[in-house]
């Protein structure tokens, strides 16, 4: 089996973040080496001249009716210099790097603009990207989170994955992890071990990867790794018009017995 374990991403994870990050023990190399024979089965083909999204926060401004007494300043979207990233000026991504750029797209104007996590009133600047040539890009969007299979009760533990079922839990953890959103303190070291894979399936000579959206339902996202595959054809201010949380309780409530107690707190 190319994995030797069902643990070896989360391994992977805490050598990558916490203890080697640019000069890999024997263990992570051999995982990275298992991630790109693995996903040649995942790669899949986006097809030239289709058609994906880009959304940035804010807009720019006009000068409509310059030099009449109706002159006044309008909202207008990002142009070309915003809504293709600059290599100087980006930070960490999920998949890239401070300083290298990719191009993060998503499959409908709304996923693009839910990743954003904008907020009541918010400017949207959103383009339609133009796809210029075929694309092989890893498709983590099908390998969902696995866990254990279930609890033994006659020998009392937890019943551990077999050697047969390591590539579907390791992809099912990277695919979470490229899903998953970090709030912007959290994510330069979050986005490490990911930032690893694209790197290695990038030198392994695909052109992005595709990931599940975890801020609009149904909804994907790709990365592409050469900013040039992609260009914009369009541009298109939009507002937030509604930002709308549904909660769920998860867990039992807790109450602290110093403290009088009060009915827990409902699903509107």
């Amino acid at each position: 089996m190319p994995f030797k374990t069902a643990e070896a991403f989360r391994h992977f994870v805490t050598s990558v973040k916490h203890d080697r990050r640019y000069i890999y023990s024997t263990e992570v190399t051999s995982f990275l080496d298992a991630v790109e024979e693995t996903a040649q089965s995942r790669i899949k083909t986006i097809p030239k001249d289709i058609h994906l999204w880009r959304a940035q926060l804010g807009a720019t401004v006009r000068i409509q009716d310059e030099g009449q007494p109706e002159e006044m300043e309008v909202d207008v979207p990002w142009m070309d210099a915003r809504m293709k990233p600059i290599p100087a000026l980006v930070g960490d991504g999920r998949a890239n790097p401070r300083g290298v750029a990719y191009l993060y797209l998503a499959d409908t104007a709304k996923t693009a603009a839910s990743e954003l996590r904008p907020w009541l009133g918010a400017l949207i600047s959103i383009s339609q990207f133009h796809v210029n040539r075929e694309l092989r890009i890893v498709d983590c969007t099908s390998d969902k989170k696995l866990w254990m299979k279930g609890f033994d009760p006659i020998e009392g533990h937890l019943i551990p994955w077999a050697p047969e079922d390591y590539e579907a839990v390791v992809w099912g953890e990277i695919g979470e992890a490229m899903s998953r959103p970090y709030s912007p303190e959290e994510s330069s070291l979050n986005y490490v071990p990911t930032q690893i894979i694209a790197e290695r399936l990038r030198h392994g000579g695909v052109d992005g990867m595709a990931y599940n959206s975890l801020l609009s339902k149904g909804g994907h996202n790709f990365v592409l790794f050469d900013i040039r595959d992609a260009d914009p054809v369009n541009y298109t201010l939009h507002e937030a018009e509604r930002v709308d949380y549904t909660i769920a309780q998860c867990d039992n409530t807790y109450f602290n017995r110093r403290k009088p107690p009060v009915d827990p707190i409902e699903n509107p």
